[in-house]
């Protein structure tokens, strides 16, 4: 099993010292062999509660974020998991560990996620050799764990410098030549089943001209060198200037860094006056974002109705905002938490969550919007729900906000 793992431009790893480091042998790999059958019935249990757990956590939830993305994930995941008890321990197999290492990495997942999941992983599997009476296979479900643990973090202190200063470069590059790329989300009317609204999501292209995606850890490292308020300014205009001729309204999501910046709401107020029929515009709050500083949030509300936009709460369900500050702020729209909708066509809990969020809304004169809509069973629940307005992937996918003009 031994060889050197070559990791490019970053330091050797040779992989007897690792193997010899936690004392796996052939024994260690023919008892894992023995656990693939049990693994393999075990395999859909495991992802059922996996997506139930770290769903729980707001990170999975920002890189999970859309059908596409969970679809791949998945598959990953239960590859991954048999390859544990595969009894192939060779060059193939750290190769395969450093890919998906690298992975994690270039995508900025951060280290707390590996740490979270693989908790979650050992915790199952353990309870799995009980179930089984497979006591002895213990000691080497434990070391491979360890191992997989240890590699698939190996690149992350290497990476994050690197890493930060790519990314500082591309916001700088980014503001400089103004190349923000507003891609849009269609959202559909539950009863014409046309689309009515769409929601402006930030993207930006790479050196090469490449979408980059997901952006949420490039905006978390623009906020801690403060260009972050430049890149929604592009974001806000570019958006403004797409919807300004055409007769659709449109959302944009809105932070509490945003709502607490003077001077950017300042900017917003007069970008608002330029747009015909200023109504049109729809201003998306997390629901997180509320117990920031609830007046914060309300003195922001009580602005911007002033022109006639509208607001939604958006993750809605996520658990963290009071029902009396939701019935304060009078939303327009309440935008069902993707993580309730994804699972709602196999979960009873997340149906009548889900359920009761819709009869709530509707009592307080507030449309809903079903996001991560990503099958048909799904579509087909909430219509018998009677939720307003659907938006995911299998009504309609994000797309290059020029493209609506070009239609």
């Amino acid at each position: 099993m031994g060889y050197t793992l070559r990791l490019d431009k970053y330091k050797k790893v040779d992989i007897d010292i690792l193997l010899g480091h936690y004392r796996f042998d052939e024994k260690d790999a023919f008892l894992l062999k023995e656990l693939e059958s049990i693994a393999q019935e075990n395999l859909d249990s495991l992802i059922d509660e996996f997506y139930k757990f770290i769903f729980s956590f707001q990170y999975a939830k920002i890189f999970l974020n859309n059908d596409e993305i969970l679809q791949r994930h998945e598959q990953a995941i239960r590859a991954w998991f048999m390859r544990l008890f595969s009894g192939q321990y060779d060059k193939e197999y750290f190769d395969y560990l450093f890919t998906i290492s690298e992975t994690h990495v270039k995508i900025g997942l951060p280290t707390h996620y590996v740490n979270t999941a693989f908790s979650f992983i050992r915790e199952f599997v353990v309870d799995m050799l009980w179930k089984n009476d497979k006591p002895d296979h213990f000691s080497a479900m434990h070391k491979i764990i360890d191992i997989n643990l240890d590699v698939l973090s190996l690149l992350y202190h290497q990476e994050d410098q690197e890493q930060l200063i790519n990314e500082v470069v591309l916001i700088k590059n980014t503001i400089r030549d103004n190349s923000i790329v507003p891609f849009l989300q269609p959202i559909v009317d539950a009863k014409t089943n046309s689309i009515c609204k769409f929601e402006s999501l930030m993207r930006m292209p790479d050196e090469n001209g490449n979408i980059i995606y997901p952006i949420y850890p490039i905006l978390q490292t623009s906020k801690k060198i403060h260009l972050y308020n430049e890149l929604m300014r592009q974001m806000i205009v570019k958006t403004f200037h797409i919807f300004r001729e055409l007769n659709y309204s449109f959302s944009v999501n809105i932070s509490y860094e945003d709502i607490s910046n003077i001077g950017f709401c300042d900017f917003l107020k007069q970008q608002l006056e330029t747009i015909p029929n200023p109504n049109r515009v729809i201003f998306e709050i997390l629901e997180t974002d509320v117990i920031t500083d609830f007046d914060v949030i309300l003195s922001f509300i009580a602005q911007i109705k002033k022109f006639g936009c509208q607001i939604a709460i958006d993750d809605f369900g996520s658990g963290y905002s009071s029902m009396e500050n939701i019935l304060k702020l009078k939303p327009d729209y309440i935008k069902i938490d993707g993580s309730l909708i994804k699972n709602i066509d196999t979960s009873i809990e997340s149906y009548t969550i889900v359920k009761s969020i819709i009869t709530m809304s509707k009592e307080l004169n507030a449309k809903t919007v079903a996001e991560f809509v990503h099958n048909k069973q799904v579509y087909n629940i909430l219509k018998e729900l009677n939720v307003d307005y659907f938006q995911g992937y299998y009504t309609g996918m994000p797309f290059a906000s020029t493209e609506l003009l070009e239609r």
